[in-house]
């Protein structure tokens, strides 16, 4: 139940579901509404919440679930134990790699929230959010938008060797596999091969990705490292980014905008830019940034180019 206001205070998830496929899927449609109606911080019962899933849907799911804005696994007390420790090795790496990569991008999840109390976007997004002049995209619920530049396609059948996946855009907007090198021009749908170890997740071309992909036990241990860029570039190489930055911990940024909020822009593999954007209190004060420019104007640590490490600036 809800009350007004109420997306303001509290997570959501979507019910006490099933452990079946047609739950999986569900997961994506009911968070996608609930995000376009302002409730954005929602999730599912990653694997289901009643009777007990098979081990390609549990893997699937933890897959999938990683890329809504709650996650977390839960089940009743009439189903059997299921905690990723208890499956085999290989099941365990899958789950394993879905929850690290969750961690990597938790500097994109972060700045999304606050872009969200800010600006009052959704975090995940249907992709006729983006390309309402594309008709084809108001059918598609399978599919989500992470933010503006990242593009996750839940596999939610069993057994299956490849998925169709949605590429908008049109022929000048391209997407760049976060898993490899593979480049989709968004003319449409494409048949992608998958298996078992990810689901397909694309990074917009010409975005800046600003992942943590050291790997840790948790966050408290994550604070001190790095951050890695994943620069996709256009065909101009120009890239463009959002960093949001504070102490994780207290309502600072709030009370006297004690915060960072980094607009990175690339050009030409270069950095010739990275500022704070100056709107109303928005450069802020936060001084605990791990890497910042130097006197050369270098920052940050890796630099990964179409997912690939090519340049590292120190």
């Amino acid at each position: 139940s809800h009350f007004a206001g109420s997306q303001r205070y509290a997570a959501i998830w979507t019910g006490d579901c099933i452990a079946d496929w047609p739950y999986l899927l569900a997961s994506f449609q009911e968070c996608l509404n609930a995000n376009l109606l302002g409730i954005v911080f929602c999730g599912a019962d990653v694997a289901g919440f009643i009777q007990n899933p098979d081990d390609e849907l549990y893997q699937r799911w933890y897959q999938a679930g990683a890329w809504l804005p709650f996650f977390r696994a839960h089940s009743n007390k009439d189903a059997e134990r299921r905690e990723p420790y208890l499956k085999s090795e290989d099941v365990q790496q899958v789950v394993r790699n879905a929850i690290q990569t969750r961690y990597k991008h938790l500097p994109v999840w972060y700045t999304l929230f606050y872009q969200h109390t800010r600006d009052r976007d959704p975090i995940i997004r249907p992709l006729f959010y983006h390309y309402p002049e594309d008709t084809n995209v108001y059918q598609i619920d399978n599919q989500i938008l992470v933010g503006s530049d990242i593009l996750v396609r839940a596999v939610t059948e069993p057994g299956v060797s490849s998925v169709q996946v949605y590429f908008p855009g049109g022929a000048s907007e391209f997407w760049v596999s976060a898993e490899g090198s593979e480049v989709f021009a968004g003319n449409g749908f494409a048949e992608v091969p998958v298996d078992i170890q990810s689901i397909p997740v694309f990074y917009r071309r010409q975005s800046v990705i600003v992942r943590k992909d050291t790997v840790r036990k948790n966050t408290a241990e994550m604070a001190q490292d790095g951050f890695t860029l994943y620069v996709t570039l256009d065909a101009y190489n120009r890239s463009y980014g959002i960093l949001y930055l504070d102490d994780n911990t207290s309502f600072n940024y709030r009370d006297s905008a004690d915060y960072n909020y980094i607009e990175i822009i690339v050009h030409d593999y270069m950095y010739k830019e990275v500022t704070k954007i100056p709107k109303g209190n928005e450069a802020g004060s936060y001084k605990n940034v791990v890497y910042t420019r130097d006197a050369s104007g270098n920052l940050l640590k890796d630099i990964k180019i179409n997912a690939r490490e090519e340049t590292v600036i120190n």
